[in-house]
């Protein structure tokens, strides 16, 4: 009796540790689907038709992977779906044609970084609002304006009387960023962009931000009649340059270069950082719309007259103050003389295949809404400060110094001038002081706490280290004249997945457009139409205008660039001969 009472027993305590086991096992097998689920969407054989699974397979095999988290729009068309590309995991398309043309236009130079930015965020232990958020930017943005330019310009026509400048205490050998500071508090679209968009509500990022800490010294500064410490900002001067120390004595020019640098790479960790954000999408933050320019270096052969252009970005212009200038645009002229390349210093011909002498210039092709120049007073010895007079406009006519006329509208105001006070002109001593313009147009002198108002005639009269303009009027346009929709066109390879036979190649050339040139190609004329009736002709002379560093080259050795206002097109010969598009 006592036997079979132990048997039951056992039996009992068997039957619980099995069904414990299965219970175990069915609640892992759901804990496995359902986070499964939140990538791939599982076709139920039972509850799902055969035209729905042969659609799910379709889908695999034209590159796409089903997610079932949520559908988001198409990049190209926005239609909402639930398929994206296979090897990112990110962008989302709603058909294999979508697919591959936002693969040929934008996202096959992008898709190993954002396969990239997918894994590093998903072993990264990040809050739910920076991941989520960071994705959405990048699908919604990536390739395209990321600050929108109209809003830009509402920042820059913002109509507030702003607020007088308060003084910041020296924290010690702290005065080369009080200046700095000072004359960003009253660069008024970056003001208006803190004060009245906040940046603080928008930021991602999960350590310390420069431009969240700014709109708190601006905050701070616009409600206090008294000089207050920013050391918020100093105590991290490593996170703003990687050289700079906290009580050590810097350079304001410096300082200035690393703040507008760090601003922008905020700007861009919204987007999923620098390398997940195409070049020219790099271009269209709200830092590059208030401090990007470009300056042009044009080369030309002087044996087969050949002219080559090469573009860079440009945040501020560093001008050489030596020899007999004696003003800011002697300096310009300068720095914009043609110079000529010669002896050891000869330039290499594309067009000739040799050396061969050339004449170089630099000039600003994509003028800045915000000027910042440099005056290059210090020089490589300890004891090499440069103090000479330069004397510098209220009103800077930035026109002659252009790679082309741009108008009237190339007009700078001074809104802000820094100055280095040295003793016997040395340059590793000294003590930084500003000028700086209210928004309601007054003048004060700033010398770290003590803020006291002066005449423009003081501080015209100044030995100028750095000098801030700012448009009269802003640009009507923060892409570039080569590039309307920021797009990007070249020969492309196939995108993941897809199989080139099923897709038939579009033509590249359209087929409304007529080009007819003389042999010497001295003058060529282009025709386009529309099919009907409607025709128009441009007939290019000016070899020279035209950016050869920005056609598409389609036919032979004829080259194709937009105008400034995207409606016409200029052609010019050109030694290549490989279809090259970039519309």
């Amino acid at each position: 009796m006592q036997v079979a009472v132990d048997l039951n027993v056992n039996w009992f305590v068997q039957f619980i540790i099995t069904t414990f086991i299965v219970g175990l096992g069915f609640g892992l097998h759901r804990f496995l689907k359902d986070t499964a689920s939140k990538f791939f969407l599982f076709e139920d054989p039972i509850n799902h038709s055969s035209s729905s699974s042969y659609s799910s397979l379709n889908s695999r095999k034209r590159g796409f992977y089903m997610a079932a988290d949520a559908t988001e729009p198409c990049a190209v068309c926005g239609k909402l779906t639930k398929k994206r590309c296979s090897r990112c995991k990110i962008i989302s398309y709603c058909s294999e044609a979508c697919q591959r043309s936002h693969w040929i236009s934008e996202h096959k130079a992008k898709c190993n970084n954002l396969k990239l930015i997918r894994k590093t965020n998903s072993n990264q232990s990040t809050s739910t609002r920076h991941r989520s958020g960071e994705t959405a930017d990048i699908v919604h943005h990536s390739g395209k304006i990321l600050f929108p330019y109209d809003e830009f310009v509402e920042l820059f026509d913002w109509e507030s009387p702003g607020f007088l400048p308060c003084g910041l205490l020296n924290c010690g050998n702290s005065c080369f960023a009080n200046v700095v500071l000072q004359c960003l508090a009253f660069t008024k679209p970056l003001v208006a962009y803190l004060l009245m968009k906040g940046h603080r509500r928008e930021c991602r990022r999960n350590d310390w931000c420069f431009l969240c800490e700014f709109q708190s010294h601006l905050e701070r500064a616009s409600q206090s009649s008294h000089p207050f410490s920013p050391i918020n900002i100093l105590s991290r001067l490593p996170n703003i340059g990687g050289n700079l120390g906290h009580g050590s004595q810097e350079d304001s020019h410096e300082f200035m270069r690393f703040a507008i640098d760090t601003m922008q790479s905020v700007c861009l960790d919204q987007f999923g950082g620098e390398k997940a954000v195409h070049p020219r999408s790099q271009e269209t933050t709200l830092i590059q719309h208030i401090f990007g320019g470009q300056l042009q270096s044009q080369v030309i052969c002087t044996k087969c007259n050949n002219i080559s252009n090469q573009l860079e970005n440009m945040m501020d212009l560093t001008v050489e103050i030596q020899g007999d200038v004696a003003s800011l645009e002697e300096c310009l002229d300068q720095f914009t003389v043609k110079e000529s390349l010669h002896g050891e210093n000869m330039y290499k011909c594309d067009r000739c295949n040799e050396y061969v002498a050339a004449w170089k210039r630099l000039s600003v092709h994509l003028p800045p809404n915000i000027l910042t120049i440099a005056l290059k007073r210090f020089q490589s010895g300890r004891f090499g400060k440069l103090n000479k007079r330069v004397t510098f406009p209220e009103k800077l006519d930035l026109d002659p110094y252009m790679s082309k006329a741009g108008g009237d509208n190339d007009i700078y105001e001074l809104y802000a001038v820094i100055v280095h006070v040295d003793m016997l002109n040395a340059s590793f001593f000294g003590h930084y002081i500003c000028y700086v313009k209210d928004f309601r147009g007054q003048w004060y002198r700033i010398d770290d706490c003590k803020v006291a108002r002066v005449d423009l005639d003081d501080v015209l009269s100044q030995g100028a280290y750095m000098l801030l303009y700012s448009r009269s009027r802003v640009q009507p346009r923060c892409m570039h004249p080569w590039e309307p929709n920021g797009a990007d066109i070249k020969k492309e390879e196939s995108s993941p997945a897809i199989e080139q036979s099923d897709v038939e190649c579009p033509s590249v050339v359209p087929e409304n457009l007529d080009v007819v040139g003389g042999s010497d190609c001295s003058e060529v004329t282009m025709t386009v139409s529309d099919g009907g009736e409607n025709s128009s002709e441009v007939v290019v002379e000016n070899m020279e205008d035209v950016d050869s560093g920005a056609t598409t080259l389609v036919k032979n050795d004829f080259g194709v660039g937009v105008s400034d206002q995207g409606d016409k097109l200029a052609i010019a010969p050109s030694p290549n001969f490989e279809l090259d598009i970039n519309f």
